[in-house]
């Protein structure tokens, strides 16, 4: 793989890492931590995306290395796990997401390729055990977690114990029922990325306050793995310099030497 950046969101900690095992320490590219909590608003992930990227472009411009904003992934605000990396110059920037409420479309870089895996979110990418993006197994009746929805930003059951603190306890379940209502289960991912059994307490504690049957799936880091070996095919997109992301590399099973 030529030389390479890898941005990833802190909520795949445990798979990332996992994925990354198979390449040699000294191998693996250097890794930029994107805050989960960006999640909640793509329009925050993607500028946060484009002003790394832009960062990344300039130093492939000039050919020097640039420092790049990144978090210690874990619990708390963001904002007190703040750190920097020093990368580049690079020639590719590998985004370890999904389109995550279409937070990728329009990005580009004049002089670097962008890679990312053909998937709508990073749910569809754990769930993907080899298949393509039309043949995941998901339910969209079905809420998906594995380790990292509690093991960061923006757990779902501390937005819980905060909705009931500002809104009170019949306006907080009222935008439960709201938010949560056409779902019929939730599902456990079991990536093999960490212990299933630590995850089974806060796991039924959620399906409990959402009222949910809780089950659990198998799920994969393959993608990943394939993403970051510089393994490519149809499942995985490349956006050459000078082009940008739209949602035709979506829906588009072509080895994506496109853009627009």
């Amino acid at each position: 793989m030529p030389g390479s950046v890898i941005l990833a969101c802190e909520m795949i900690e445990d798979e990332v890492r996992l994925a990354l095992e198979g390449i040699a320490p000294e191998a693996r590219p250097p890794l930029v931590w994107i805050e989960s909590g960006l999640h909640d608003r793509p329009e925050r992930l993607k500028a946060a995306l484009s002003a790394l990227i832009d960062k990344l472009d300039r130093g492939a411009e000039e050919g020097k290395p640039v420092t790049l904003p990144s978090v210690r992934p874990g619990r708390g605000p963001a904002v007190a796990r703040r750190e920097e990396v020093t990368v580049g110059p690079v020639e590719e920037v590998v985004l370890a997401l999904g389109f995550c409420g279409n937070a990728l479309t329009g990005l580009g870089a004049r002089h670097l390729a962008l890679v990312f895996p053909r998937v709508d979110d990073c749910i569809s990418m754990l769930l993907s055990c080899g298949h393509r993006r039309e043949e995941i197994p998901r339910d969209p009746r079905t809420y998906y977690l594995t380790r990292g929805w509690f093991s960061h930003e923006s757990s779902l059951l501390e937005a819980f114990e905060d909705w009931e603190k500002r809104l009170g306890p019949e306006k907080a379940r009222a935008l439960q029922a709201a938010m949560f209502g056409g779902y019929k289960k939730v599902n456990l991912i079991d990536t093999r990325a960490y212990d299933l059994e630590e995850c089974l307490p806060q796991s039924k504690q959620l399906a409990n306050q959402l009222r949910l049957d809780l089950g659990i799936v198998t799920g994969s880091v393959q993608l990943l793995e394939k993403l970051f070996r510089g393994e490519r095919d149809s499942e995985i997109v490349v956006v050459r310099p000078g082009q940008t992301i739209g949602f035709d590399h979506l829906v588009t099973t072509q080895c994506a030497e496109g853009g627009k």
